[in-house]
Order: structure tokens, then sequence, then C-alpha cells
């Protein structure tokens, strides 16, 4: 067993742009795990100096590290480079972390190398957004990603032994991961109806535009194994693009 915390708690934040959506996310952390062995960090990708004020004052003692990165899985894994956690959970600036997050923390006592799964949810998602995402590791991965990163606890070591996540894509970085270390045979476990976290809408992988979809054939093409799932991508993604940019 580690000697550390039990979860990192990983914030990358852009600017002071974010700090009253920081601030909710803290608040809540603080109310809803104040108890908890945790630590909270916070990455912000510029000079921000009304974060920096707030995470030095802040009841729910997040570290905080200011460092210019080149986009938000940059941020990621300079926030893997400083945990100290068992398991490490990337939220987002404006998330809420709810009571099955509690529960599943007093449920833990084992680390290996499976994933921890939560449910997710959206209440103010886009259209064509899913609502609530169930915790699911399974084949559908190879269609959409079906396993929301905020409710994904990664072994630390594992992200590490990985070497983080894939900067080369913008927006797709935690799908390719997450796709990877499905055909690779990395476990997951839940328990059915726990949600972790209700999201913040917005995020750039919610920006249904060509480049995300031509991002998506170029990732795929590269990562999925061969077979018929591989080659059907192109009408797939096509199909689904249209559907989605019909919101």
């Amino acid at each position: 067993m580690s000697d550390g915390p039990q979860l990192t708690l990983a914030i990358p934040v852009r600017d002071d742009g974010h700090e009253h959506l920081l601030r909710r996310t803290l608040d809540s952390i603080h109310q809803v795990l104040y108890e908890a062995d945790i630590e909270v960090l916070v990455q912000v990708g510029k000079t921000a100096p009304k974060i920096k004020a707030l995470t030095a004052a802040h009841p729910a003692a997040p570290r905080h590290f200011q460092a210019d990165d080149t986009g938000i899985y940059d941020a990621m894994n300079r926030l893997i480079e400083h945990a100290t956690g068992e398991r490490i959970l990337f939220l987002g600036a404006g998330d809420i972390p709810l009571a099955g997050l509690s529960r599943a923390l007093d449920r833990w006592n084992t680390v290996d190398e499976s994933l921890e799964l939560g449910g997710v949810r959206i209440p103010n998602a886009e259209l064509r957004v899913p609502r609530h995402y169930s915790p699911r590791w399974d084949k559908g991965l190879r269609w959409r990603n079906v396993c929301h990163h905020q409710g994904i606890a990664y072994p630390l070591s594992l992200l590490r032994t990985l070497g983080g996540f894939p900067t080369e894509y913008a927006v797709l970085g935690d799908y390719a991961l997450n796709l990877e270390m499905w055909q690779e045979g990395i476990k997951a476990r839940w328990t059915q109806r726990e949600d972790w976290v209700s999201a913040a809408p917005g995020g750039v992988s919610r920006n249904f535009n060509a480049a995300l979809y031509a991002e998506e054939r170029e990732m795929k093409a590269r990562i999925l194994r061969p077979g018929l799932a591989k080659w059907s991508q192109p009408l797939w993604i096509r199909l689904k693009s249209r559907w989605k940019s019909g919101a």
C-alpha cells in the first residue's frame, strides 16, 4: 500500500476566468469529502492571481501549481507528476463531487491495475449529450467513449507506467487512453447506481465540428485492432457527425 492518500482530485484550470467555477468545485469537495483521505491539486496554465489567492485560503487545502501547458492533456499529465494519491480522479472547474464518491472511498481497500468507476451526471448537458453516464467498461468503447473521465479513478502507478495521456490529440486524449487500456485487458470495477460527480456542461469534446471527427478517425485508425469495428469506423463516424450536427 502507498503511504499517500487514497485519492488525488486533480483539477486543470485555464486562467482566472474560471475562478468562480473552481470555487464551486472546491466548496463542494470540502462539504462532501471533508473527512476523506484525499489530496486536491490545481494546475493553472497561465498566471492567475485570483486562483492563486483562492487556493491559498480555501479550507479544502488544494495544492496550487502554475506552469504553461500545451493543452488539457499536458495539464493533466503535469498533475500526474505532482500527485501522491493511490488513485487519481480528474475534475473540471465547476464539477461537483457527490456522496457516491465518498461511499466508494470507504469501500476501497486494495490498489491494483484495475480502474474504479462511478457514474457521472450532466444535468445541463448540451443537446444529444447523455445526461447520465453509468459505469461501463466494454466493447462499446470501440464506437464511442462510454466511460466519462470524471467517473474514472485511475491507479496513479498505472498512469505513470503508461506515460499519462497522449498529447497528440487535442480533444480525445482520454478516449484514446481508455481504448488502449481496454484493448490491453485492463479491468474495471464499479457499484451499480453509484454516481460520483455532477459535471458542468461545456468542454471541447462537446463541440461537434469537423476537427473533432477528423481526430476521432485518425485516432481509431491508429489504435483500433484490425476487424469489422475498425473497418466500419469511417461510415460510423460520418453518420454520428451528421446526427450530432443536427443538434
